[in-house]
């Protein structure tokens, strides 16, 4: 075939199979570099097959929680010194149990080795006591991951969980209420070294190490659950994870579940405020009901002289008792040492007694000082668990 030459005006063949062959090395190319590419990133190649073949690319970085176990593991802290759970946010507590000695020497190293995996630790608290120091860790990491590192370091030799018993005719429960809004608080009673039961607020912000601690410490961990009071107007009725006259039993169901998920190691319930519900069988009935599928024990703060919550525990056949004496509704330690020998006289007469008081420095104080009384009224300290019927 000829055509002529735009230029020239004269007259050229052309060559029929010249496009086809430039089609054909651009297509030739491409599969080449194609090829090239799938043998780059580690997937089967058929010309670059015979070389060695590429590692596929870089792994998945490890979870926060992995890299902190690693890090543990590395440095001698064997396993069964480390406590694990998975909050319902997904996020891991660890408290690792340890001489201090150890964890001053994986102190540096182990926060070395979480910035360099791109974390950063936003909090950090310290406590110490006679016989333990408590370091608590919030890491952070990309994407909103968290983890929370509870230390807890003995001075000289782990402390036994033992409670020892001490064998006595009469028995006094101290609940201590309000608990989670303070490490602070947690480590005073831990000092007293008595049988005491802590009752935790579950949406406090220290709830889960609170009881952590008290656990780790033989103390008793209660949950200390928000009902809604009569006197809404006073701004009583405004805590989170409140269970409220308006709700279904659904609704309540619900509330209570989500409570009971956040406070762990609880063996028992006792009421915060809520001298409106308490006086309400058919909602004391749906929350009791829950607690007996959980098989935990209810003492009635008795909040109110109307409340029948005691009576229906005691007719599902849930575990129970109900308070006698509040140590502090008046916060001086005069009155509070006042309350407190009126309790022991009254355990002395019934042969057992439960009190309910609160986290205050007097209060704490007076517990401190005059605890040693109970031997010369023949009295023993116990958990509520040991006084519900």
């Amino acid at each position: 075939m000829e055509r002529q030459n735009p230029l020239t005006g004269n007259a050229i063949k052309e060559n029929p199979f010249f496009f086809p062959l430039i089609f054909l090395i651009i297509a030739l190319i491409s599969a080449f570099c194609l090829d090239f590419i799938a043998w780059k990133k580690g997937d089967n190649s058929y010309v670059f097959g015979a070389f060695p073949k590429k590692e596929k690319a870089v792994a998945e970085k490890e979870s926060l929680e992995k890299i902190a176990l690693e890090k543990l593991f590395q440095h001698g802290i064997p396993s069964e010194s480390i406590e694990q759970y998975q909050d319902e946010e997904g996020i891991f507590h660890f408290m690792i149990d340890l001489p201090v000695e150890k964890y001053k020497i994986l102190e540096s190293s182990l926060e070395k080795d979480l910035k360099a995996a791109k974390t950063s630790i936003s909090k950090k608290e310290e406590d110490e006591t006679e016989e333990k120091n408590f370091y608590l860790w919030e890491v952070k990491g990309k994407k909103k991951q968290k983890i929370i590192l509870l230390f807890s370091c003995w001075k000289e030799k782990p402390p036994t969980e033992e409670v020892p018993v001490i064998r006595a005719k009469n028995k006094v429960a101290i609940i201590i209420d309000d608990m989670g809004y303070s490490l602070g608080a947690i480590r005073e009673i831990t000092e007293i070294q008595k049988p005491l039961t802590v009752a935790i607020l579950p949406f406090s912000p220290m709830a889960k190490e609170t009881a952590q601690i008290a656990r780790r410490n033989g103390l008793e961990v209660i949950l200390h659950l928000p009902l809604e009071a009569v006197n809404a107007d006073d701004g009583n009725n405004g805590i989170e994870g409140l269970i409220h006259s308006k709700m279904n039993q659904s609704e309540v169901i619900k509330a209570v579940d989500e409570s009971l998920d956040r406070v762990p190691y609880i063996s028992g319930v006792n009421n915060h405020m809520g001298s409106k519900i308490t006086t309400d069988e058919t909602f004391m009935s749906i929350i009791l009901e829950r607690l007996k599928q959980r098989d935990l024990f209810f003492i009635d703060s008795r909040t109110t002289t109307d409340s029948v919550a005691y009576d229906v525990a005691k007719n599902l056949g849930v575990p129970s008792a109900y308070r006698n004496i509040f140590l502090d509704n008046v916060v001086n330690e005069e009155s509070i040492k006042k309350n407190l020998m009126t309790l022991f006289k009254l355990a002395q007469k019934r042969g057992q007694a439960v009190a309910i008081c609160h986290p205050t420095p007097q209060t704490l104080k007076v517990l401190k000082e005059n605890l040693h009384l109970l031997d010369e009224y023949n009295l023993e300290a116990v958990f509520a668990s040991q006084i519900v019927k």
